[in-house]
């Protein structure tokens, strides 16, 4: 089984409480907007009627708050979902993935029988050029990224970006671009999404979730943007057919238009995510400049601090399952001033009483 952030009930089995507070799970700390919680409890009623299985009235919110056409959207069981979806409807046969990033798009082509190969981002794991000599010179049919990565929160420079879209588009490369994150860079200048040139790239789908921004992972929403119409439709056509539940739906129609509730949290965002960036930092670890919810950051020698702050009731992202790490790496998600401030709290008491290595 793959190793992701948010198993609070392992947690809890093992200290044998309900008390923990997860930096392993990129969650936005505000908690499910009062719109969307609204929105919930109004479609009860309609839980005796099956889903809609075309999701019509979620692909014309999700069409107008992004301005694109419903028909280039396709809507799915989270992100993970449409990943899955889309490497059965495009049946790549080798596949370039970055290493490290988010485990899922391996895992999906490996299991539909695609051939895999990692291309590991130099330090500071930055995807630079040298990916467009591996693009030219290798037969891949499909490429994976994501921007801003998972878990290392880097930026794939714009230029750049545009460089390796039109090379795949040329080299007839399919490319997955995960933006599951990039709601959170928002504020940066210079950083666009590629949501509004997406039709240019017919060989392109752009990945989004619900789950992060408006804190709502146990409902499992996520969509894919893609010019080419007919392939949406054969995405949609793959897996079961009720991929988004009745109240799913409701819930993503809601928090799109909840634009008081994002702009609240990517201001708050900004300022804790400079905090706990600055808090790490001044305990002597090495900690990448985060462009997302969370901090990566690397302790050398210290292999188990995760295991150190279980005791705290702290749940940290452990990074050594990602292809690329080993253990002395960390993810942390950006959470409130009160639980920021405890967790570098216990990350000095751990350094003061026991050391790190």
């Amino acid at each position: 089984m793959e190793i992701h952030g948010g198993d609070i009930y392992t947690a809890e089995e093992e200290l044998q409480t309900d008390y923990v507070i997860d930096f392993s799970a990129n969650i936005n700390p505000f908690g499910v907007p009062a719109s969307v919680r609204k929105a919930i409890n109004g479609a009860v009623q309609q839980l005796v009627h099956y889903p809609d299985p075309y999701q019509r009235k979620l692909r014309h919110a999700l069409g107008e708050f992004h301005q694109v056409h419903p028909d280039h959207i396709v809507c799915g069981n989270g992100g993970a979902d449409v990943i899955f979806r889309l490497v059965r409807a495009v049946a790549p046969k080798k596949a370039l993935v970055l290493a490290p990033t988010f485990s899922e798009y391996a895992k999906a082509l490996e299991e539909n029988g695609c051939e895999v190969q990692y291309w590991t981002m130099p330090e500071p794991f930055v995807v630079t050029e040298a990916i467009l000599d591996e693009l030219e010179q290798g037969s891949y049919d499909f490429l994976a990224l994501c921007n801003p990565n998972n878990p290392t929160g880097t930026l794939i420079a714009p230029g750049l970006l545009q460089q390796i879209l039109d090379l795949a588009k040329q080299k007839q490369v399919f490319v997955l671009l995960d933006e599951c994150f990039y709601d959170m860079t928002e504020d940066e200048m210079g950083i666009d999404s590629m949501i509004l040139d997406s039709g240019s790239y017919a060989n392109l789908l752009i990945l989004k979730s619900m789950t992060k921004l408006y804190a709502i992972p146990g409902l499992r929403l996520g969509y894919g943007i893609c010019s080419n119409a007919e392939l949406v439709e054969r995405i949609r056509t793959m897996g079961q057919p009720w991929p988004v539940s009745t109240l799913a739906s409701e819930a993503g129609c809601a928090a799109v238009e909840d634009h008081t509730y994002r702009t609240q949290f990517l201001k708050f965002l900004q300022e804790e995510r400079d905090f706990l960036y600055d808090g790490l930092k001044s305990l002597g670890f090495r900690v990448w400049k985060p462009h997302a919810n969370y901090i990566f950051f690397q302790v050398p020698g210290c292999y188990d601090l995760d295991r150190r702050l279980l005791t705290y009731h702290v749940l940290l992202r452990h990074c050594d399952s990602y292809v690329g790490l080993n253990a002395e790496y960390y993810r942390a998600a950006v959470r409130s001033r009160e639980d920021n401030q405890y967790f570098l709290r216990c990350l000095r008491k751990i350094i003061s009483k026991r050391g790190l290595y």
